[in-house]
Order: C-alpha cells, then sequence, then structure tokens
C-alpha cells in the first residue's frame, strides 16, 4: 500500500462504483481486447471463404451459361423438363 504525503496508507484507486481498481479494470480491458482481435480474426477468415464461395458460384454460372449456348435450344428445353420431372418425383419420395 503507498502512502500520501500526511503517512497515511493509501488504498487501491477505484475506477468505479461497482468497486472494481484500475489494475481490474486494466485487465477486463486486456481480455475485451484480446477477444475482439480474435473474433476479427475469424470473422475477416470465414469472409474470405465466403467470397471464394461466392466468387467459384459465379464462374460455375458463367461456364454453364456459356456450355448451354453451344447445345440446341429444344435439347436445352428437354434437359429443363427432364430435371423438373426429377425434382418433383425427388420430392414426393422424400415427402412420403
Amino acid at each position: 500500500m503507498s502512502k500520501n504525503k500526511k503517512g497515511q496508507g493509501v488504498g487501491p484507486t477505484l475506477a468505479s462504483p461497482q468497486g472494481k481498481t484500475v489494475e481490474e479494470m486494466k485487465e477486463i480491458v486486456q481480455t475485451l481486447q484480446t477477444q475482439l482481435q480474435e473474433h476479427q480474426s475469424l470473422a475477416t477468415h470465414h469472409q474470405t471463404k465466403v467470397n471464394h464461395h461466392q466468387t467459384m458460384a459465379t464462374k460455375a454460372q458463367g461456364a454453364l451459361e456459356v456450355m448451354l449456348q453451344m447445345i440446341p435450344k429444344e435439347e436445352v428445353e428437354e434437359m429443363i423438363v427432364e430435371e423438373a420431372k426429377e425434382n418433383h418425383q425427388e420430392m414426393e419420395t422424400s415427402d412420403g
């Protein structure tokens, strides 16, 4: 415990009415800063993955569009009808 000019003991400096000392508050701030940095790092990592998947989906969509243009329109329409039938059958199977 430190002494003031009159030689009396001086307790720890309170930082808040809840009774936390300045040192306790500093420790809490350090913990919060560490947690913030960890969460920011995780968020950045996940955003990078999301961006990658979005880019790959866009590329796949572009490639699909190019390929569909190379197939005669009637054939593409038949493919769409067949896919719709398959999807309808899958839905009936999963419902029952």
